[in-house]
């Protein structure tokens, strides 16, 4: 079953510089419940050219927001693994 309807359009969403970064990308968003799909810019399978993620225009926006959101940082990964925050100053 196709994600997309015959008609729906597409947009690029990003460039990447090859196939495994836009599958990552795209498998971000699919967890995020939005359809993307990954075109491979290479002539050739195996040759690195590049790689676009498209969704459909209706997702756009939403996709955007997920890609621009910003990364945890490492004290909020430290209380997401141990449920504490850590102590400022404490040796590494």
């Amino acid at each position: 079953m196709d994600i997309f309807s015959a008609n729906e359009e597409l947009a690029l969403l990003q460039w990447c510089s090859d196939h495994l970064a836009a599958e990552v990308l795209a498998n971000l968003l699919r967890a995020e419940s939005v359809p993307a799909v990954v075109r491979n810019l290479a002539a050739v399978p195996g040759l690195e050219q590049g790689a676009q993620v498209l969704v459909p225009v209706s997702w756009l926006y939403r996709a955007k927001q997920i890609i621009a959101s910003s990364a945890p940082s490492d004290a909020e990964l430290t209380l997401l693994a141990t449920g504490q925050w850590p102590v400022e100053g404490a040796a590494e």
